[in-house]
């Protein structure tokens, strides 16, 4: 026979289970008073930590325009005054340039936000706490790379640079690749290049014997793209209609000849004497400009436009060893900073049917200043290594070094170049 269902609990009447509640109820209330509390803090915190965040980011894009402590500061207030409204209520913070601890101490492209928020006490109060504030941190650095002179606008070709051979590179400048190939950047052979950057979106190959120095970090792989200066992103130029009469025909240079801005049908073809280029704009329309042997070139001011014939559009070639000096406009003009300029880089023009190869081999007489812009050429690069290059851009499909070449230092904003040069905020911390 079962028996009927009996509540010890319910019967005892000495009073002990009571006394053990009263002692347990003051810390079930302490940890639900917790509990309460402590959400409350936190989501707090939270909100703190995306205004320091947003502060750190905004103040490192200051550093990045080369602002002033002071101005770096008064970003990082702006950016809390937007959470916390005008006064700042409870709110205490330091805008630490550089950061004085953690990994990015010192470090003049990072700037550290630092904050605190007085908390209100619920629950909790009624176990004497009175006060309590959240914390946080927050470090943002300028991950930039430095200044190219060397910019190959290929996405997916293996070897966009290549260095090779035994060619003694040195650059005061940086090269960079927007291919996303694992070869995006090769150097290979026994060559030595010293430059003050490399960077690439994809990867970066350097073989066992090819030496490479970097003044300003280490190589970047899987860095972001750089905007074509001169493409549709950026100045947007576009070369114009050749329209009118030609100028010449064909045109080959033997002796000392000074030439006059025009209309160039068929390319120039210059073997020996001196050519000396009034300021102005060429159109090189449906040929190559070749400048071979003991041929020498002079001019400041001047801009040569490639333009095409049925979409065929001719090459730039410099081979020789005598004095090759020729200069940008650097104002005044629509094509400041530019020196050769080949427009279209989606591949429609070609060159005699086929992917257009120019070359600049020059010896130690060669002194080019300003861009050369052939996004649509696998460029060849040889010589100078003894130069003077203070000012030189070579912006192109593909870029090959094969021989001893030198650039003494990177473009001014008087050049009238755009600068080829790739910067990010991040937070670090």
């Amino acid at each position: 026979m079962r028996r009927p269902f009996q509540c010890e609990f319910c019967n005892d009447v000495r009073g002990g289970v009571a006394i053990v509640f009263g002692l347990v109820l003051p810390a079930l209330i302490g940890f639900a008073g917790l509990a309460v509390d402590g959400a409350y803090w936190m989501m707090e915190r939270n909100k703190l930590q995306s205004a320091t965040d947003s502060a750190a980011l905004s103040a490192a894009q200051t550093i990045q325009l080369n602002g002033t402590d002071q101005s770096i500061a008064t970003e990082a207030k702006k950016l809390l005054l937007k959470t916390y409204n005008q006064n700042l209520a409870g709110v205490r913070f330091t805008v630490q340039h550089p950061p004085a601890t953690g990994p990015m101490a010192g470090n003049a492209a990072a700037v550290a936000v630092l904050a605190e928020r007085d908390q209100p006490v619920f629950f909790l109060g009624l176990f004497g706490m009175t006060n309590t504030f959240v914390a946080t941190r927050s470090v943002a650095h300028v991950d930039s790379m430095s200044e190219a002179c060397l910019l190959a606008l290929s996405k997916t070709a293996d070897k966009a640079i290549e260095v090779t051979g035994s060619s003694i590179i040195n650059l005061k400048c940086g090269m960079a690749s927007n291919s996303n190939s694992n070869l995006a950047v090769y150097l290979s052979g026994s060559s030595n290049t010293a430059v003050s950057g490399v960077s690439a979106a994809g990867d970066i190959y350097q073989s066992t014997n090819a030496q490479l120095t970097t003044s300003d970090g280490p190589p970047k792989s899987n860095a972001s793209e750089i905007t074509d200066p001169y493409g549709p992103e950026g100045r947007n130029l576009v070369a114009p209609k050749a329209n009118g009469a030609c100028t010449e025909r064909n045109l080959k240079v033997q002796s000392d000849t000074t030439l006059s801005p025009g209309r160039y049908c068929g390319g120039i073809d210059f073997t020996g004497g001196t050519a000396t280029f009034e300021p102005g704009v060429y159109l090189i329309d449906g040929g190559d400009f070749n400048a071979n042997g003991n041929a020498a070139l002079v001019g400041d001011g001047v801009t040569f436009i490639f333009t095409a014939v049925n979409n065929n559009v001719g090459v730039l070639n410099i081979n020789g060893s005598q004095t090759v000096s020729l200069h940008a406009p650097k104002s005044g003009t629509n094509w400041d900073g530019i020196l050769f300029f080949k427009g279209a880089g989606d591949g429609t023009l070609r060159c005699n049917g086929m992917a257009c190869q120019s070359t600049i081999n020059g010896g130690a007489n060669l002194d080019l200043g300003g861009s050369v812009y052939m996004p649509s050429d696998q460029l060849s690069m040889s010589g100078g290594a003894s130069s003077s290059i203070s000012c030189l851009q070579i912006v192109a499909d593909k870029i090959t070094i094969t021989g001893n070449s030198a650039i003494t230092g990177t473009c001014q904003e008087t050049d009238g170049t755009e600068k080829l040069t790739r910067s990010t905020v991040e937070l670090v911390e």
